[in-house]
């Protein structure tokens, strides 16, 4: 009973929750989300309320009205503070999920056509299936090697995609086996791949891939993001075209953002090969050649990327309650009707917006511009001061929309530092412009004749000068 009794004390209450405030002022100074000046308050106001619970107890009964007050109003603080300890903890857990991107992933489909009678792997038992085996060598092996664990079948091997894909066609294959990253190539020349053909197995393959963040850039307050965007079902993570690719220029020191576009279709050099081929297919061999690539082109570092699935768009825009964006013409794209001027989208009118080019005269160049109105439209609402103290709710909503190598200690220290110092930002665009040919020879896909960008190197270096100035502010 005397045991209980000192368990029950009011001291014990007002030990309790002073461990519970300095275990939530710790996770607080640990994770660096909020800037030391709100830490040193928010440390006021907690170590103020320890304080009314001490003077409630001074020479206060156990039993009396003060010393219960002060075991409940412990009680209670205890329960907030445990609760924003887990929440703040969980928060960086969140962020810790897609940031110090080093993984991606391959996934082999076996794929026949879709009249066929072919239901799964089983019934390609004897059959003949297709292959490239000039690229993706090392999937093709690991992918092949667990197609053989499941059926006994004999395999074509052909140089590039354009023949793997006849070969499904005239049926001289019963199935191919090749990544997915490769699809949209195919559809290129076929444009109705998807819906002529069917996957009846698949193999995910996963690969530890180089970090090449420049971990020092925030700190500075002036980098450089690769915003590289892909639009495919799966994980973010899974290797693919590079629809959407981007600079965006940032200088906290001046509070200005430059947002640089560059046509998918650009016609430039895969550094790890040295072959010439379209932008998007770089996304083919991972993101770091994307990097990689756009580095080479407008000859400057990129310190970061962020990949973003723009399927995913719209939970996205529609976590941040909507987006504002402009635009130049009245567009009716299925059952969405956008007006000409300023526009409140959702997720679907915003995903909409940023594929549509047949509406312009300038196709993919205008559909570039209305891409970088989402994704500034985005940037504008992140700046939201309600957006970044409700960061958890947000993460947790977005989780597995987009990937980064940022690591989780600079997007808090980008956090602090836009809280710190709430000035707008100025926020300016540029895209890149070039000549529209039929190419043949691309490293991609050899023997097709595919529409590509030659550069128009002026834009090319005005687009790189603006990038240089910005960086030297």
């Amino acid at each position: 009973m005397k045991i209980l009794k000192k368990i029950l004390s009011a001291k014990t209450f007002l030990f309790l929750q002073l461990l519970a405030t300095v275990a939530f002022l710790f996770t607080m100074v640990r994770v660096q989300f909020l800037p030391m000046m709100y830490i040193l308050v928010i440390a006021g106001v907690f170590l103020f309320l320890w304080l009314i619970t001490l003077l409630l107890q001074l020479k206060a009964r156990e039993t009396s009205i003060r010393a219960i007050l002060s075991r409940m109003l412990a009680v209670f603080l205890c329960v907030i503070l445990v609760i924003g300890t887990v929440f703040v903890q969980s928060g960086y857990n969140a962020i810790s999920g897609f940031t110090n991107a080093d993984q991606e992933t391959s996934i082999m489909s076996v794929i026949v056509l879709d009249e066929s009678s072919y239901e799964k792997i089983g019934d390609l038992e004897g059959k003949k299936i297709g292959l490239n085996n000039q690229i993706d060598k090392e999937n093709i092996v690991k992918a092949k090697n667990e197609v053989n664990e499941q059926v006994e079948a004999t395999y074509k091997a052909v140089s590039d995609f354009g023949t793997l894909a006849e070969g499904l066609y005239d049926k001289s294959m019963d199935a191919i086996l090749m990544n997915e990253a490769y699809r949209g190539t195919i559809e290129e020349e076929h444009e109705n791949f998807s819906d002529e053909t069917r996957v009846i197995y698949q193999v995910e393959i996963s690969r530890q891939t180089e970090n090449l963040a420049n971990t020092g850039g925030v700190e500075d307050g002036v980098f450089n993001v690769c915003i590289t965007g892909i639009d495919t079902e799966g994980p973010v993570s899974t290797v693919s075209r590079s629809d959407v690719n981007m600079v965006m220029t940032v200088n906290m020191n001046t509070h200005k953002i430059l947002l640089t576009s560059i046509p998918r279709d650009y016609y430039v050099t895969l550094p790890t090969s040295g072959a010439k081929d379209k932008l998007t297919h770089s996304g083919i061999y991972g993101v770091n050649e994307t990097v990689k690539t756009l580095e080479n082109l407008l000859n400057i570092d990129i310190d970061y990327y962020v990949r973003i699935n723009f399927t995913s768009l719209i939970r996205i825009v529609d976590v941040l309650g909507g987006i504002d964006v402009e635009s130049d013409r009245e567009l009716h794209l299925g059952n969405i009707t956008i007006q000409e001027g300023m526009n409140h989208m959702d997720g679907e009118t915003a995903l909409a917006y940023s594929r549509e080019r047949h509406s312009y005269a300038e196709g993919d160049i205008h559909r570039i511009q209305n891409q970088q109105d989402v994704i500034l439209g985005i940037i504008q609402k992140l700046k939201n001061p309600n957006v970044l103290f409700n960061y958890q709710e947000l993460l947790n909503k977005i989780d597995g929309t987009f990937e980064t190598n940022i690591s989780s200690e600079e997007i808090a220290q980008l956090i602090q530092m836009q809280l710190s110092d709430m000035s707008n930002f100025t926020m300016e665009r540029q895209h890149l412009d070039g000549t529209g040919v039929m190419t043949t020879g691309l490293y991609s896909m050899p023997n097709s004749r595919l529409y590509t960008m030659i550069p128009d190197q002026d834009t090319v270096d005005q687009a790189t000068k603006a990038i240089q100035e910005l960086e030297k502010e």
